[in-house]
């Protein structure tokens, strides 16, 4: 399968992306099969559509190399570890990039600035950058990843203070704009002894189930629409009576009822067809 940029549009429009979104996205560019102009094509259709009464979020995360002791936070230059989209959209922010070592994000248009600078070390809480999405009544894009991906349900474990997190900081330097180093710490929320997994793809089916979720193929990648303020309010009552409801139970997550789950090494990746997955070697 070969994706134009105008292709992209249409689908992502029949999915139900609108202009002046405020949308976050977790993507696999690879999921979607060959986009001509790679990453750059998906996010100039993604700011296509939203327009310049829109914002878009990509996760600029860094939670693997922050590992790293001598790791500098620098927000202009380091990477995402998210893949070519969300680094595509770092790059074309630039400074509009939240501070935390192992969670920022990165923003493009008109509530760029509230998202970046919402909260302080925890990115999260409900009064930090994924939190100002659900007040901004914004929506979540799963672009070919499945509900493992989706950081939002973070948000709850740690709002309902859930078992098996612990609250820690993490000490590194950030680079300041001057080129300078200075002493910096976040607030991270570890596994605790005995935790099992997470398993947000039982309160993704559920929201699909119910109608709260829009799901439609973007190329070969299985999208899925996920509204900020009704996800909060399906998933807060389930998780305030089963306090495991977002765990794993048994060694499996929670099949999906909609296109082909496909582990890989670089991640779980949601397609119509697996052989449409874009492979580097081809032309």
């Amino acid at each position: 399968m070969v994706l134009t940029q105008d292709r992209i549009v249409a689908d992502l429009k029949s999915l139900g992306v609108r202009s002046g979104d405020v949308l976050m996205l977790h993507s696999s560019l690879r999921s979607l099969g060959y986009v001509v102009g790679a990453a750059a094509t998906v996010v100039d259709a993604l700011l296509e559509i939203l327009g310049s009464a829109g914002t878009l979020v990509g996760p600029s995360f860094n939670y693997e190399t922050a590992q790293a002791p001598d790791f500098v936070f620098d927000p202009l230059n380091t990477p995402s570890d998210m893949g070519a989209i969300a680094d595509e959209i770092r790059r074309r922010a630039g400074n509009a990039r939240s501070r935390h070592l192992t969670h920022s994000v990165s923003a493009i248009g008109r509530h760029a600035e509230t998202i970046v600078t919402a909260g302080g070390k925890s990115a999260w809480s409900m009064d930090g950058p994924l939190g100002a999405v659900f007040k901004l009544d914004g929506r979540f894009l799963l672009l070919g990843v499945t509900y493992q991906s989706f950081t939002a349900f973070h948000l709850l474990e740690v709002a309902f203070r859930l078992r098996f997190r612990k609250i820690d900081t993490l000490r590194r330097r950030l680079r300041r704009p001057d080129g300078s180093l200075i002493p910096f710490d976040s607030t991270v929320y570890l596994r605790d002894v005995g935790y099992p997994g997470y398993d947000f793809n039982r309160a993704g089916q559920a929201m699909e189930d119910a109608g709260v979720t829009s799901v439609a193929p973007v190329g070969n990648a299985v999208a899925r629409l996920i509204p900020a303020r009704p996800m909060r309010e399906f998933a807060s009552p389930r998780v305030q009576r089963d306090p495991d409801y977002l765990l794993q139970r048994g060694s499996c997550v929670t099949p999906l009822s909609h296109g082909v789950t496909l582990p890989l090494r670089t991640g779980v990746l949601s397609v119509v067809d697996p052989r449409g997955v874009f492979q580097a070697r081809r032309p």
